[in-house]
């Protein structure tokens, strides 16, 4: 079979995202060739997802073997020239389930890829919850969240209820292009999908578990009581790309000013960005503080205004983009305001020093109200409270993470042994 050395390395670069090279099973680590005439589809599979891609070849009556995918690899760079000759083996493939007569069979729309892709970034793979780990389809759009922030693209989808598919990780790397169907079916009490757009074929398991009820999350709309636009977008991105880390929160305040806002790492004071921006409706009472890589990736895809709550405790709605972008802001005490506190003060002494004398009457000196103390003394232990509490979550899920971590670890090694085991008994 000869196919052209240029489309070879692409499509491996799709079903790389797919193949175990280091199972022992040898299906696990191949990719299966079945070609008729000029038309050639190649598949590799992990034993639970499936990725077929078709191209453009000279097969001749008709071809079936397989190659394994390091062998692939190295016979593209010992050939010279733009077509590989490729020639392998029979191995028992196992044939991808066929979609029954009763599946479900949604069309989806030519941007369905591009939706997939704009979701991506926010799925967080290493999340304890298994459904948090793929994006979520219903009849509305497309959705994906982490935990700490949920981007909903708004797509209509005929299914019949909500599914939540495995990380496309394949879909991305191919970026196929144009319309495509959905097929979505049971099997054996789980549920089973098929994507198939253009020449490129994605078959797989439905994540189980409940995807989170995200549509409480969103505020309504009377609760945001006021806007920021931001009119140059590609400043604050140059801009944020400077920044510095500061874990946990990575917090970058957005502090409104006349004309506009003043972006601030909370870390970093004096690092500061002031641009024009537009500000619609009540002034902010608290500062808004999101975490960089969220606002970086916020602005990156075209959101640019920024819905909130004046008082700063409740979801930010981000819109501008595709769909909508919410985040919870970061409820941290900024630790440059105190320093410009002090600063004020001093120059309020200094200026008290060098006026003149003036006598005032004792009746007319203002009293401190002690009410006034008290509200502003549980303000601010409250503050601390919450910023404990924030951190106490954040430990929780750092434990959890580093637990699963050490448990796959520990996986990893008794498959490895396993594996070791088998090829001595091969041997």
């Amino acid at each position: 079979m000869k196919i052209k050395k240029s489309v070879l390395v692409e499509a491996l670069k799709v079903l790389g995202k797919v193949v175990s090279q280091t199972s022992p099973v040898e299906v696990l680590r191949s990719v299966r060739f079945l070609g008729v005439g000029e038309q050639v589809w190649l598949t590799a599979t992990d034993g639970v997802e499936s990725v077929t891609v078709e191209v453009a070849g000279d097969a001749g009556n008709m071809e079936d073997f397989a190659v394994e995918y390091k062998a692939l690899r190295e016979l593209i760079r010992s050939t010279r020239g733009g077509e590989v000759e490729v020639t392998g083996k029979r191995l028992d493939w196992p044939e991808a389930e066929a979609v029954p007569d009763d599946a479900v069979t949604v069309e989806l729309p030519p941007d369905f890829g591009k939706l997939l892709a704009l979701a991506a970034p926010v799925v967080n793979l290493r999340e304890a919850r298994l459904a948090l780990r793929g994006i979520n389809l219903f009849r509305d759009g497309v959705t994906a969240t982490n935990g700490k922030e949920l981007l909903n693209l708004p797509c209509p989808l005929k299914i019949p209820e909500d599914m939540t598919l495995p990380f496309p990780l394949a879909l991305l790397t191919a970026r196929p292009e144009g319309a495509g169907t959905l097929h979505v079916w049971r099997s054996r009490n789980e549920r089973l999908f098929r994507i198939v757009i253009g020449g490129f074929q994605w078959q797989g398991k439905v994540l189980p578990g409940n995807f989170p009820d995200w549509k409480q999350v969103i505020p309504a709309d009377k609760t945001l009581d006021y806007r920021i636009e931001i009119h140059k977008p590609e400043q604050i991105i140059a801009f944020l790309k400077t920044v510095p880390d500061c874990p946990p929160f990575h917090a970058v305040e957005l502090n409104v000013v006349p004309n506009g806002v003043t972006v601030i790492p909370n870390n970093f004071p004096d690092m500061e960005l002031r641009l024009e921006a537009t500000v619609i409706g009540a002034q902010p009472r608290a500062v808004l503080a999101l975490n960089k890589y969220i606002l970086l990736r916020m602005l990156q895809q075209g959101y640019t205004k920024f819905r909130a709550h004046s008082d700063g405790r409740i979801p930010v709605i981000a819109e501008g983009g595709s769909g909508r972008y919410l985040a919870m802001p970061i409820h941290i005490l900024p630790k440059h305001q105190p320093e410009k506190e002090e600063t004020k003060m001093e120059n309020v002494e200094n200026k008290v020093v060098s006026a003149p004398v003036q006598t005032v009457a004792p009746n007319h000196e203002p009293e401190t109200n002690p009410l006034d103390e008290l509200c502003n003394t549980i303000d601010t232990f409250r503050n601390k409270l919450k910023l404990a509490l924030d951190e106490s979550t954040l430990l929780v899920r750092k434990v959890k993470e580093v637990q699963l971590a050490q448990k796959q670890k520990e996986r990893d090694f008794i498959q490895a042994k396993r594996a070791i085991e088998r090829i001595r008994m091969a041997i």
